[in-house]
């Protein structure tokens, strides 16, 4: 066990007060976890389908559900203590058990960290909700990190199957007018407005490559009505092989937009190589560097 670890929390570990609370009953440091900011959980949704004594109702659990689905929670570091604090309060391993994953940081980063999911003799067959108390637990948790809680409300509703993160931002040759256009208009969409996010943005010749830099790309964003078929083809376009594939020209990232004066969070695209000119304006269309 390494002296920090970092942990993805989806449930009720985003209110401080529940973990030191718990610590505290129990004479244990609750300080050793600290919150590093808001991540996402890519290929991932929320479920309630196991009972906790506890909570006295359903408690979160995550799954695996393929592209264009996503789970917002937070990023934390765990020194020794905490780590075997947290295997304690998850009931590792007999409820929950530790599951290494990719973790999307709001600077457009990837970790691997730990998080936790039920073990699947403990799963049931039917959908197990929430008391009111805990489910305000994690959507007090996510407001509190600038993270949307529709996914959530999904979850809790059992509705969650169909629900996912159904915006993109395109910076390139996927905009209106641009030669691989026609990927996108082969599937359902709405134009909601032109947007931009924070980044760099560089020429690759016959396209643009997002980069991780504290400037302004300009693009457009739209809402898509089947994003997980979309985001399939788009993998292979933008050679995209997966979450910690070290030979991925792309890699499919989450990201914050700024869209009508308004914030939305939308998966985008962003490059990995580190050849290209910079594109000083920020856009592909204007891209006289």
């Amino acid at each position: 066990m390494s002296e920090k670890t970092l942990y993805f929390g989806y449930g009720s570990n985003l209110d401080h007060e529940d973990w030191s609370g718990w610590c505290e009953d129990r004479d244990l440091d609750p300080s050793g976890l600290v919150e590093l900011g808001p991540a996402w959980l890519p290929d991932f949704e929320m479920r309630f389908h196991y009972y906790s004594d506890g909570r006295e109702g359903g408690a979160a659990d995550v799954v695996y559900a393929g592209p264009g689905h996503a789970v917002p929670g937070a990023l934390f570091e765990m020194d020794e203590k905490a780590h075997k604090a947290m295997d304690r309060k998850e009931g590792h391993p007999d409820y929950y058990e530790r599951r290494d994953v990719n973790v999307i940081l709001a600077d457009g980063s990837i970790v691997k960290a730990l998080t936790y999911t039920v073990v699947d003799e403990k799963i049931l067959d039917y959908h197990e909700p929430p008391t009111e108390e805990y489910a305000n637990l994690i959507s007090n948790g996510l407001q509190r990190l600038g993270l949307p809680t529709h996914f959530l409300d999904a979850a809790v509703n059992d509705s969650s199957a169909g629900v996912d993160l159904s915006d993109i931002f395109v910076y390139g040759t996927l905009m209106q007018d641009q030669s691989r256009n026609a990927a996108l208009n082969s599937h359902p969409h709405e134009l909601l407005g032109l947007g931009s996010v924070v980044g760099g943005l560089v020429d690759l010749g016959d396209f643009p490559g997002l980069t991780n830099k504290e400037s302004m790309v300009h693009g457009e964003l739209y809402t898509v009505g089947d994003i997980s078929r979309l985001i399939s083809d788009l993998d292979r376009i933008e050679g995209f092989y997966g979450y910690g594939q070290q030979n991925s020209l792309f890699t499919r990232m989450i990201i914050e937009v700024e869209c009508g004066g308004s914030k939305h969070w939308a998966w985008t695209y962003i490059y990995n190589g580190e050849d290209g000119t910079e594109i000083s304006s920020g856009d592909w269309r204007n891209r006289n560097h």
